[in-house]
Formats: structure tokens, C-alpha cells, sequence
């Protein structure tokens, strides 16, 4: 590694995320999806920053309460392989599925392959007049900034989304120190 130019040495990510801001979470809301479940699970992930691989594969069982009674998601995260414990919050818990009369083993959310999703969720964004090449995974994103916008602790968010570094979580506060600044640069001349 010695041996090679500065140029062709890995660099630490420059910290671009693409996510969504609540307000267009909220046109979102308010657009028709052809695939409501889609919908569903995508804007729970806008909340509670499940990956696809994760929101596709947890189960009923999975959702419990804790002593307090609120609703927590104990499941494995794929990714990383390790057990994780969510806190749901009442507006995530509001994009759940009915469960009718699903078993503790069915899936809650029953999901196209992540490419169909993607393409789906394309549609859904361009009716909505968003202009962002949105992913699925972009739910993730909005899921960290949008909790750290609100005032979480970078420390919590972190433990939030999984994360064993909390360099990883830094990125997502560089994010939203640049919609600050870019946010403030916008009074800039409005009374000339």
C-alpha cells in the first residue's frame, strides 16, 4: 500500500446522502403509491432507519413492549448480523400494516425484490414532484437526519441506526450543519 499514489488510496466518504426533508415527507404521505405496502414500509424506514434488508424481513413476533409499554422491534440486523433492539415511535407505529390474522413468524411487511422496489418507489417520488433520485435506502438517511434535525443527541441517533462508530453518524451531522448553513444563506439580501 506504501507503493501507491495518493490518488489511488481509499478516501473516507465525503458525507453526500441523499434523504428527504419532512416536508417532503409529508407530500409523500399525501401521494398515492400503486403499492400501498411499499408506502407503508418505506415511510416507517423514513422513521425508524431500517434497512431494506431488515424492514423485508422482520416479523410480528418481533414487536413487543417493553416495561413501560412501549413498542420496541427486537430483531436481527442482516447487514451486521447481530441483534438489535428499536424503539417504535407512535407515528412509525401508524404505517404498519393491519395484521389480521398473521402469525407471530409472518413477515409484517411483504416487499418486492429491492430493485422492483426501488423502481417503484421512483414512480412514487416523481407523482409526488420530488426531485431526488430517492432509493430505499435513502430511508435510512432520512431516518438520521431527520431525528437529529429534531434535536437527538448524534450519541443516540447512533445507537438509533446500529452503528458501532460513531464517525459513521457524523456524516449525517455534516449533512445537516450544510442545511443550516445553506437554510441561513437564504435571508442573505432580502431587504436590498
Amino acid at each position: 500500500i506504501e507503493k501507491l499514489e495518493d490518488s489511488d488510496k481509499p478516501k473516507e466518504e465525503s458525507g453526500t446522502r441523499e434523504f428527504l426533508t419532512i416536508d417532503e415527507i409529508k407530500k409523500l404521505i399525501i401521494t398515492p403509491c400503486k403499492n400501498d405496502l411499499l408506502k407503508r414500509a418505506f415511510l416507517f424506514c423514513c422513521l425508524v432507519g431500517l434497512r431494506y434488508s431488515d424492514v423485508s424481513s422482520i416479523t410480528w413476533g418481533e414487536l413487543t413492549k417493553d416495561n413501560d409499554g412501549s413498542v420496541l422491534l427486537r430483531f436481527k440486523m442482516k447487514k451486521v448480523k447481530r441483534g438489535e433492539n428499536a424503539y417504535i415511535s407512535d407515528e412509525a407505529l401508524k404505517w404498519l400494516p393491519d395484521r389480521g390474522m398473521a402469525g407471530d413468524e409472518d413477515t409484517i411487511f411483504s416487499l418486492p425484490k429491492n430493485d422492483s422496489a426501488n423502481k417503484q418507489l421512483a414512480r412514487w417520488i416523481k407523482a409526488a414532484k420530488i426531485n431526488k433520485k430517492i432509493t430505499f435506502h435513502c430511508s435510512r438517511h432520512t431516518a438520521a437526519t431527520l431525528n437529529l434535525s429534531l434535536g437527538t443527541s448524534i450519541e443516540t441517533v447512533s445507537k438509533m441506526m446500529g452503528h458501532t462508530k460513531i464517525s459513521t453518524t457524523q456524516i449525517y451531522a455534516k449533512i445537516i450543519d450544510q442545511k443550516q448553513k445553506e437554510a441561513v444563506n437564504k435571508q442573505n439580501g432580502i431587504f436590498d
